[in-house]
């Protein structure tokens, strides 16, 4: 979107917009009567600009209007500032902190909360935005050049030079993503790593520099339970959203290879699946921690992979709550064990887990199945000796 200030020869800005959806959060068409004034305010006069009120985005085509603006709900001088945005007294320098997608088809439930498996969100969605995250114009225009990037210690660091290519002073937030080119994992498309805002007057220069710790290129690893910094190449990218990058380069990065894990030690956390299908995520108890349960009607299936036996393991035990089964198997072969809780430590509260136990044999590394039947919660997954 192209926005200019207003006045006599104000210049048309050019914009699309059609059913938008906030990261995760359906949109909303505008209110009836509010729907009405905006056709009446366009059919009185073509100088018409929409501004948005709100904390996630509208199903509104701005196509037949001049400008539109948002923002989020601000204080008592909000109206004052919008104006002085409007008159193009002040360049808007704002970006969005959310997706505004095209369509709600874009995005799965809205109770869904496993975003790298839908991929959700800016990080891992796959198809066109309608603005990205991090999207915003302003006034002016701006070129990137003169890209660089260095390890220093413990501490990569990256500039770039920026300039003022438009006719007012403004400002440009600069926007620096990383992504991981070769991840032996799911990783994002891109993650924002840094950013900083800069006020340039017309044809004014600025060299933009972050440093960027090393732990900023770690990610979670869940298969040891800690953030890991992984060996390899690294993309950094600068621009003014997510999308709109100008300048990109190459950084190659030392760091701790992938293992497999250890289950023995520290058994599984039942959140730290590396693929499901039909599970949910949902609250372990009633202050923190996760679990997962099969969704509604569904059987549900999570996959753990590389998992190391050490030197074999004899029992499993599961901590789990509410009815039915779990099945554990190997590498896609038969159940091994059945944990199913004993009908005396079956409750209504999904909260009181009951510690069940199984025969199981297993040594070496395998990847591990489990299969949740009914209305089961797992919390946790142990193995023994």
């Amino acid at each position: 979107m192209r926005v200019e200030p207003w006045g006599p020869d104000a210049v048309r800005v050019r914009a699309r917009l059609g059913g938008p959806v906030l990261d995760g959060l359906p949109g909303a068409l505008l209110p009836g009567h509010q729907e009405r004034l905006l056709s009446a305010a366009r059919a009185a006069t073509p100088n018409t600009a929409l501004v948005l009120v709100s904390a996630y985005p509208y199903a509104v085509d701005p196509a037949p209007l001049r400008a539109m603006l948002w923002t989020a709900h601000g204080g008592q001088a909000a109206g004052t500032a919008l104006a002085r945005v409007l008159a193009g007294d002040v360049s808007p320098a704002g970006r969005l902190p959310q997706t505004w997608y095209a369509d709600d088809s874009d995005l799965p439930g809205l109770l869904d909360y496993d975003v790298i498996g839908s991929r959700q969100t800016y990080l891992y969605f796959e198809g066109t935005a309608l603005f990205p995250f991090g999207h915003g114009l302003s006034y002016a225009s701006f070129a990137y050049d003169g890209l660089s990037a260095r390890a220093d210690g413990e501490t990569v660091r990256v500039s770039c030079t920026v300039t003022n290519t438009g006719d007012v002073t403004a400002d440009e937030v600069v926007q620096l993503y990383l992504r991981a080119m070769n991840p032996s994992v799911p990783r994002p498309r891109r993650e924002l790593a840094a950013h900083r805002r800069v006020t340039l007057a017309p044809g004014g220069s600025l060299e933009a520099v972050f440093g960027l710790p090393l732990s900023a290129f770690a990610f979670w690893d869940v298969a040891q339970g800690r953030r890991r910094l992984e060996p390899g190449p690294y993309e950094l990218l600068v621009g003014a959203s997510s999308e709109d990058i100008r300048l990109r380069t190459t950084l190659t990065l030392d760091g701790e290879p992938a293992a497999p894990r250890p289950v023995r030690e520290r058994g599984l956390e039942a959140a730290d699946f590396d693929e499901q299908s039909g599970i949910e995520i949902v609250d372990r108890s009633r202050t923190s921690g996760d679990a997962v349960t099969a969704a509604t009607g569904r059987t549900g299936e999570l996959v753990y992979r590389s998992c190391d036996f050490g030197e074999g393991a004899r029992g499993v035990t599961a901590e789990l709550s509410g009815e039915g089964a779990a099945e554990i198997s190997l590498d896609g072969g038969p159940a091994l064990a059945v944990l199913t809780p004993a009908p005396a430590t079956s409750t209504s509260d999904p909260y009181e887990y009951a510690i069940v136990r199984a025969g199981f044999t297993a040594d070496g590394v395998h990847d591990v199945r489990l299969v949740l039947r009914g209305t089961l919660r797992l919390a946790r997954v142990g193995f023994s000796g």
